[in-house]
């Protein structure tokens, strides 16, 4: 009885919590609308700013989200602020003096949010002046993946004026983000040189870092005088640290070198042995394989050069361990074959996680049936060594697949056969359109060698497949048109070629991709941020609607698909 007469007591302070608990209320529609600005205190435009904070009076009750992350302030003050909400306010309180004659601009971003549905107010901007007029030139433009044409949306867009400035160590003083479609805006800026560059800047210090971020550049300088729009900044993942040599060890059966960053390309080199080597398990490290007349350390001598064409020239000295282990399995993947008849082609890769010692000729078969096979010899193969892919490529005569007419008795023994058939024919696999490899067609370097394996590869008839005709107009010497699928595969291409027709394509999506060849080495450059050099421009096709996808279908001809540049 006591504990029941005085629960009211403990009931009391959740009461009064209930009531001070600041909630949405319930019922009713959604609340769309964002907040809306009533007054600045400055205004918007105030010259002779002198105060340490600024006062904004909205509509409605709000709350402050995130706001060191979400308000830039340009130019940058080190995030020396607060930000907090009071029902209907935001107050911005300024931790340290701004510079005299200067425009400072505030741009809230997501950062004031009504409290019933997080509604963010929209284009929240204020710019105020620590002198007597507002600067108010702007650049625009976006911010892109060059390589998939994809706008980049939360990229921080910086400014430089000095010549020492590096995007690598030192933070910038102008910066804004890219909105959800990649666009940016650079607002009050005074007239002068400006150098300009972009990065996906997720660990959010203001520098770019070359190993995990993309980032991107242009390599002169903006004079600006007047406002400057459609400014794109393309943006790609190029590693510009020093290439070192990070470690060097026997490991398993084999020796591996790991670099600090991937390579293009390498050379290994020992006077008095051949060496067997290859990439690993991705471009920053070597593995190489025990094929050394002797059981001691080999001085061999290594030359590497990586996408920016850093080298690195070394001496290591490579020795195998000694314990016995067993090898890593020895594993291939067949990609890519298509058989296409009008062309009378075979052509495939099979990649390898071993180099290859051997290759069995005898044992690869195409068996188009049971009386009609396709054989292979040396020179259908060619061999990758640095990345353990072999390219098979087999031309045949065409009319093995024209199937000669039946006569009627033939015809009618087939039916026969069909109405009643042959219990033990049955029971025989039905050989049709298989790619055969036999058992240890191919021998690896440590003398392991492949299974049996098949694969039942379908031939495409002119029917079958479709065209798609291109035409570029261009005042450069040298580009490639790159045919790609709908994941940014190259499927065929062509160089410095006006009019292309790519064919024997299956239906489906693809796109085209004009690369602008500006130093003839017949593949896309990224560039170089130390030698001032963006990446080699590229372009792709459109149809009037802005769609860049190209829907083929069979037995269809696109085209000609105009791409054209500058």
């Amino acid at each position: 009885m006591t504990f029941k007469k005085n629960l009211h007591w403990f009931l009391y302070p959740l009461f009064l919590l209930s009531c001070a608990r600041q909630t949405a209320p319930t019922g009713g529609p959604k609340d769309t609308i964002p907040p809306h600005l009533i007054k600045a205190i400055p205004p918007k435009g105030q010259t002779n700013f002198r105060d340490n904070k600024l006062e904004l009076l909205f509509d409605e009750a709000i709350a402050v989200n995130n706001p060191k992350e979400q308000i830039i302030i340009t130019p940058d003050i080190n995030k020396e602020y607060d930000a907090t909400a009071k029902k209907n306010r935001v107050i911005v309180s300024l931790k340290k003096k701004l510079k005299d004659s200067t425009t400072y601009s505030f741009n809230f971003r997501d950062a004031v949010q009504d409290i019933t549905e997080k509604n963010s107010a929209v284009n929240l901007k204020i710019a105020v002046s620590t002198g007597t007029y507002i600067d108010s030139l702007v650049i625009a433009g976006r911010a892109v993946d060059p390589v998939t044409n994809k706008e980049l949306k939360d990229i921080t867009i910086a400014l430089y004026q000095s010549d020492t400035f590096n995007i690598f160590k030192h933070k910038p003083v102008y910066f804004t983000k890219s909105d959800q479609k990649g666009n940016y805006t650079l607002e009050n800026l005074k007239p002068g040189y400006y150098k300009i560059y972009a990065i996906d800047d997720k660990n959010r210090n203001l520098v770019a870092d070359s190993k995990s971020e993309l980032y991107g550049f242009l390599s002169d300088s903006i004079y600006l005088t007047k406002n400057l729009k459609g400014t794109s900044i393309p943006l790609i993942k190029l590693d510009s640290r020093t290439l070192k040599l990070t470690n060097s060890r026997p490991y398993n059966t084999y020796y591996n070198i790991k670099l600090s960053k991937s390579l293009t390309r390498y050379k290994l080199t020992a006077p008095g042995e051949i060496i067997i080597s290859s990439f690993g398990d991705d471009p920053a490290n070597i593995k190489v394989y025990n094929t050394f007349n002797t059981k001691d350390s080999v001085a061999v001598k290594l030359h590497g050069l990586d996408s920016i064409a850093n080298t690195i020239d070394t001496t290591l000295y490579i020795k195998f361990s000694e314990r016995q282990v067993k090898p890593e399995a020895f594993n291939s993947k067949s990609d890519g074959f298509r058989v296409i008849i009008n062309k009378g082609t075979i052509h495939g890769r099979i990649l390898f996680n071993k180099p290859l010692l051997d290759i069995r000729y005898d044992s690869i078969l195409y068996r188009v049936d049971t009386l009609n096979t396709i054989t292979f010899s040396r020179e259908n193969f060619q061999w990758d060594s640095l990345h353990n892919t072999l390219t098979i490529h087999k031309a045949f005569d065409k009319k093995i697949f024209v199937k000669p007419e039946q006569s009627k008795e033939q015809k009618a023994q087939q039916a026969k056969r069909k109405a009643t058939p042959d219990i033990k024919s049955q029971a025989k696999k039905n050989i049709n359109n298989e790619l055969y490899f036999g058992k240890g067609a191919f021998v690896s370097i440590e003398l392991d060698s492949t299974k049996q394996s098949s694969e039942q590869l379908k031939p495409l008839a002119l029917e079958e497949t479709g065209i798609i005709f291109t035409e570029i107009k261009t005042n450069q010497p040298n580009y490639i048109v790159q045919l790609l699928d709908k994941s940014f595969k190259i499927v065929q291409s062509s160089s410095n070629n006006q009019k292309s027709a790519f064919e024997d394509l299956s239906p489906g999506e693809y796109q085209i991709r004009l690369i602008i060849d500006i130093n003839n080495d017949g593949k896309w450059t990224p560039g170089n941020f130390y030698k001032k050099e963006e990446p080699e421009p590229i372009r792709f096709y459109r149809n009037e609607k802005g769609n860049p996808f190209i829907n083929l279908k069979a037995n269809w001809e696109v085209g000609p698909l105009l791409i054209t540049y500058p």
